[in-house]
């Protein structure tokens, strides 16, 4: 009895079989006016009968489905990135389907439903994007089909258990993408210089293919001349340094700045620029505050060490709370007693707003190295830029503009204290932070 029910589970008519259904009846109704509509009305309705019987019998049944998805691992922070799904019955062979993936809303799929057609072999592929604008775990669920056939009268509906928990990290796809750039000692990302700035603490390490693009004056014509193909002189910056990245956690990092609020850009700049800082040989540390200090990773080398800043990141969350910058600095101040570069991934208002920050940034950097990382508004940066063209537009733009303007004079009081600044548009950090990381080593100034 359970097969009887299954094989007709999920099963719902094609427009056209409700139209010839409809047509029946109307013959049927008919047929009290003649004796010929009725045995026409017989006539079509036994061979209507017969028709949709067949169309039934050569759909598959549930049971014989089965599915899998490739997905990415894990998802990366504010990445586009591609869930495919395979579907695979050999009864299926040649039949018409949509595919409904019960993915997880947070992750933004799109399209909801992808169309197809199952190949000779019985196997469907289709593919579809998620873009994830927030860190933690998610949840797949099952996977609905519908099947026909091409002119069929019926269409099958299945659903197929598949649930698989993921995890969105911090964006790991752009740290691969510059793998091989800083490999070949290129500097790929957007935005990024390859010129050496003056004052450059380099030593030899190698010699390699020349490649387009690179520096004509660091071509070796020694080495060309006896391999018959241009080589040039690879260099790097001095390694072995310390670098300490502190992520406020606070209420100004909450704020919305395009696709992800300011605490995730800085958190995908944060791992980057660890990932990197490891890859010159430098030990990194990480620490999260937000009116206390909430996490702190000695600096270390090695994957082990990236692996733990990796989890630490993904586990970040903003606290609706005023950062304490005296507590956090006091406690890096008695943590780490080496010189090193001190990252301050947080936001910068007017003076009044950041006279804490000023305050207890000036003192570190007595000892360190330190740079104060910023990021500009998307909304502001628009707000400036666009034409004036009514009154409100001006008062808009004259708005925007003091905002700007203190922000402005924030960064040159932490400038004549000693302190580096950075700000950057929101959807730039990661490759902002990097390049100036590698221009202060390259300046040997820490």
């Amino acid at each position: 009895m359970r097969g009887f029910l299954g094989f007709f589970s999920g099963l719902a008519p094609q427009p056209k079989l409700i139209w010839a259904v409809g047509i029946g009846a109307g013959l049927i109704a008919l047929a009290v006016a003649s004796p010929l509509i009725g045995f026409i009305a017989v006539v079509y309705n036994a061979g209507l009968l017969i028709i949709a019987t067949r169309d039934l019998g050569l759909l598959p049944v549930r049971r014989g489905f089965a599915v899998r998805r490739a997905l990415p691992d894990p998802f990366s922070l504010g990445e586009p990135e591609e869930v495919t799904v395979h579907i695979e019955n050999r009864a299926a062979a040649g039949l018409m389907a949509v595919v409904s993936d019960h993915a997880p809303a947070g992750l933004r799929p799109g399209p909801r439903e992808v169309g197809g057609r199952f190949d000779a072999n019985g196997r469907l592929v289709i593919s579809y994007r998620t873009v994830s604008p927030r860190r933690g775990a998610y949840a797949f669920g099952p996977v609905d089909l519908q099947v026909w056939r091409d002119e069929g009268w019926w269409r099958r509906q299945v659903r197929l258990p598949n649930s698989h928990e993921v995890a969105v990290f911090p964006n790991v796809v752009a740290i691969k993408r510059i793998q091989l750039s800083l490999r070949r000692g290129l500097r790929a990302m957007a935005g990024m210089r390859r010129a050496r700035p003056p004052g450059a603490s380099t030593a030899f390490a190698g010699l390699r293919d020349y490649v387009r693009g690179d520096d004509f004056r660091r071509v070796s014509w020694t080495a060309t001349a006896r391999r018959d193909r241009p080589v040039v002189i690879e260099v790097e910056a001095e390694r072995g340094q310390q670098v300490i990245i502190a992520l406020d956690c606070g209420r100004l990092m909450t704020a919305p700045a395009g696709d992800l609020d300011k605490l995730d850009h800085a958190v995908n700049a944060a791992l980057m620029l660890a990932w990197v800082a490891q890859a010159y040989g430098d030990r990194v540390g990480l620490m999260t505050f937000d009116d206390r200090v909430t996490g702190f990773i000695k600096p270390e080398r090695g994957s082990t060490q990236l692996r733990r800043i990796t989890e630490a990141l993904y586990a970040v969350k903003p606290e609706y709370v005023e950062p304490d910058f005296g507590h956090a600095m006091t406690h890096l101040a008695l943590r780490v007693g080496r010189r090193s570069m001190i990252v301050m991934l947080t936001d910068v208002q007017d003076p009044e707003a950041s006279r804490e920050l000023v305050a207890h940034t000036l003192r570190l950097a007595s000892r360190h190295l330190v740079l104060v990382v910023a990021m500009s508004d998307p909304a502001v940066l628009s707000a400036l830029d666009q034409p004036i063209v009514s009154t409100n537009r001006a008062y808009e733009w004259a708005a925007a503009e003091q905002f700007a303007a203190s922000r402005r004079e924030s960064f040159e009081l932490l400038r004549r204290g000693g302190v580096l600044g950075l700000d950057v548009v929101a959807g730039r950090l990661s490759p902002a932070l990097v390049e100036r990381y590698l221009e202060l080593k390259e300046r040997a100034l820490l």
